[in-house]
């Protein structure tokens, strides 16, 4: 119904573009290519993807591979407990789990040291100088033992059954380099009870996993293998680890831990050295983790403002590379980005420019798109979370989205060589 419905509105857009001359042909094109990557968008993410986790399901790992996770720490006392008991907790036994504890201040270090005492395949590095996240997840790999190696950002709860889900999908499929997990908000239990902000990113990381990641997966081309949870096959990551952890953007050290950044490396790379075979990228709706932060609006902007840094940076990364993946994802990761970057613009000339010049129809047209994209999205969340009241915060996110982060975006670019990170 709901690709139904997108599509009778993508046939009206075309419509509006061929003969509305009423509507500014600059917001008609826009508004029609947004539908199109909204459409292509669901149509893929209902009717070709699959869960990898179906296919992997059976799979006995009772004497599966040694997991090594990694968890690079900076002033995170209020969550690391959780953190770390969590993937401590998982039903996969043969892991070891090293915390890189990255020049901490508060009480983090503390709280480690207790629960090292307690856990013996729990190792703690502590770095006498903070060195930022990519290179402290180096150091936890380069002391690593695991044939699979799942770095988990610091504010995350894993699902006690995630590691040994993520374990199955590799095992089921010897060309997946990668597989990233569903991220909601909170911890578990407490999805529903946040502040606003907690709610609005709860179903704006549900629609970016399922139907944004459900597309690319469906093509095995993850643009983004997500920081809070990804598990790597050993010699899909490795031989990238320390470019990554180095990496130069515009003749200096790109500070940012850039998890698109780190895909791109395998996306473009083959499985092996006498091989033609590109790596397999996979999301799985089954491999669940919980993320707490951001929790406060200004958190928030400081967040969207490091993913556009990284957005930025993945056009050269992604961008160059991305052509070689099959066309269907290819058009419409290129079509999506470039509209994040002309959006600005279009903003600008739909709310200001336009109204100015007496035109408040097509102000109004693409506000009304902005809400009905809102509301399919909003519609998509309900119909997965039953019961889940968070829906009707999408279209509010999508209002956020033209009127405060859009405007984040040419912030983002104009400060991009600072370096600081938090």
């Amino acid at each position: 119904m709901l690709l139904v419905g997108v599509g009778i509105i993508l046939a009206f857009k075309v419509y509006i573009v061929l003969y509305a001359t009423q509507i500014n042909v600059l917001i008609g094109i826009y508004s029609f290519i947004t539908t199109f990557v909204l459409f292509s968008y669901l149509f893929f993410a209902y009717l070709k993807y699959k869960d990898p986790y179906d296919i992997a399901q059976g799979i006995d790992v009772g004497f599966g591979p040694l997991v090594s996770v990694i968890i690079p720490v900076k002033n995170e006392e209020g969550i690391i407990e959780k953190c770390v008991q969590s993937c401590l907790d998982s039903s996969y036994q043969n892991k070891e789990v090293i915390v890189v504890e990255d020049g901490s201040t508060d009480k983090t270090p503390q709280i480690l040291d207790e629960m090292q005492k307690k856990n013996k395949n729990l190792r703690i590095i502590h770095l006498t100088n903070n060195l930022g996240k990519k290179k402290a997840v180096e150091r936890g790999i380069d002391i690593s033992s695991g044939e699979i190696l799942i770095p988990i950002d610091s504010d995350t709860v894993v699902a006690i059954d995630s590691i040994e889900k993520a374990v199955k999908i590799i095992l089921s499929d010897k060309g997946i380099g990668a597989i990233t997990a569903h991220i909601k908000e909170g911890v578990e239990g407490t999805t529903h009870n946040g502040n606003a902000i907690q709610k609005i990113k709860d179903v704006w990381l549900d629609n970016s996993c399922r139907i944004l990641k459900g597309l690319e997966s469906s093509f095995s081309s993850l643009t983004c293998c997500c920081g809070p949870f990804t598990a790597y096959r050993r010699e899909a990551i490795r031989p990238f680890v320390h470019a990554w952890a180095n990496d130069k953007f515009l003749g200096k050290e790109f500070k940012f831990s850039t998890d698109r950044r780190l895909t791109a490396y395998i996306l473009g790379a083959k499985m092996g050295k006498y091989s033609n075979e590109v790596w397999k990228l996979k999301y799985s709706p089954s491999i669940i983790v919980y993320c707490t932060e951001p929790n406060t609006m200004s958190k928030l902007i400081r967040q969207q403002i490091r993913w556009r840094k990284s957005f930025i940076r993945s056009i050269f990364a992604t961008g160059k590379i991305y052509w070689r993946r099959p066309f269907p994802t290819a058009i419409v990761y290129y079509l999506q980005a470039g509209l994040k970057l002309i959006r600005p613009f279009v903003v600008l000339q739909a709310f200001i420019m336009m109204p100015l010049a007496g035109d408040y129809l097509s102000p109004l047209y693409y506000f009304s798109g902005v809400l009905f994209i809102g509301m399919i999205f909003g519609i998509d969340y309900r119909l997965r979370n039953p019961g889940s009241p968070n829906w009707l915060y999408r279209p509010l996110l999508s209002l956020m989205s033209i009127f405060v982060f859009v405007w984040l975006l040419p912030y983002a670019a104009v400060t991009l060589r600072k370096a600081v990170w938090r």
